[in-house]
């Protein structure tokens, strides 16, 4: 009897410990599944040195690319999603739904790039130019008439801004002689500066940016489930961590990275991707630190068009402490 009760008194303590520690349930014998969700593309590279397994104890990160759009803002809006890595604004409309997603910071400080074969020297000298692009009304298309605007050129007077159909007609398009300005992300742009040596980089958009706003614009970003953050707060803690890291060695190994981008997509070109991760402006800065940054680019969205952040400012609890 004593026995036992010294057990039960035991077990009491255990437990009482565990409910010290807040509202984390404490994995038992069955390993928790975490669904990290990334689109398929740039968005890979910050997670592709990460290993998932080796996280923490009793997790284990799974790894889903999306290819679609919609099925990207389906999983968001389900819940599937633990975690992704996606457009900031889209994290910012995802929150407005009521979904209770947070960001977790920023990781991708654009990689938009206006290229050019032209002995062309500044935004004066767009003028008259077609110029080919992705996005009409999306977040390129927003920053990008934006920075023209600051520069003192109309966007739909001075120039003939081409919204093409997908992003795989920019770069046929610019090889062929077809458009001899254009403007595309990375790695499109290692692609074009592989192939056609009379290419150059006329504009850096991140640059231009930062000459407005004093960092760059926070493109995409690690967002997290609410509900998955209140349950294992500790584990997202160890994630951003561990995240974080990945982002670093990938900056630090362009070619692994390449390698293990290459590796999940296979029609992605390791050498390309390596080559192209020196101007993807990586950078995992915690949303606490880039809430600035953060605000100043969903009021340029907001401005352009309320819906681009799904209709208003993102609350408080949106950006993870």
């Amino acid at each position: 009897m004593k026995r036992l009760s010294a057990v039960l008194f035991l077990s009491l303590i255990f437990i009482l410990s565990i409910t010290a520690r807040g509202s984390e349930e404490i994995p038992g014998s069955e390993t928790v599944s975490v669904h990290l969700v990334v689109p398929n593309g740039a968005t890979l590279v910050p997670i592709a040195l990460l290993d998932g397994k080796s996280i923490s104890e009793g997790f284990d990160v799974e790894l889903e690319i999306i290819k679609s759009s919609d099925l990207l803002g389906a999983k968001l809006i389900s819940g599937e999603a633990d975690f992704a890595v996606i457009p900031s604004n889209l994290a910012a409309i995802m929150a407005n739904k009521g979904t209770g997603l947070r960001i977790a910071g920023p990781v991708i400080w654009g990689l938009s790039y206006i290229v050019t074969s032209e002995n062309l020297k500044g935004w004066d000298d767009l003028r008259g130019k077609s110029v080919p692009m992705i996005g009409r009304g999306l977040t390129p298309d927003i920053t990008f008439r934006h920075l023209l605007e600051v520069n003192g050129l109309n966007p739909d007077e001075d120039l003939e801004i081409v919204y093409v159909s997908a992003a795989t007609e920019l770069v046929p398009t610019f090889l062929t002689g077809r458009s001899t300005v254009s403007m595309m992300p990375e790695p499109m742009v290692t692609t074009v500066l592989s192939k056609k040596p009379d290419t150059r980089i006329l504009v850096d958009i991140q640059e231009e940016w930062r000459k407005l706003y004093g960092s760059s614009y926070p493109q995409a970003s690690l967002v997290v489930s609410g509900d998955f953050a209140d349950k294992y707060p500790d584990f997202t803690d160890e994630f951003i961590q561990a995240f974080s890291a990945s982002v670093d060695a990938a900056k630090a190994d362009p070619e692994a990275a390449g390698a293990a981008v290459s590796a999940l997509v296979p029609e992605l070109n390791a050498g390309i991707i390596a080559d192209a991760i020196p101007r993807m402006n990586l950078d995992f800065m915690a949303a606490a630190d880039a809430r600035g940054a953060l605000e100043d680019y969903f009021e340029v969205l907001k401005a352009f068009n309320p819906a681009t952040i799904g209709g208003k400012m993102p609350v408080d609890d949106f950006y993870l402490p």
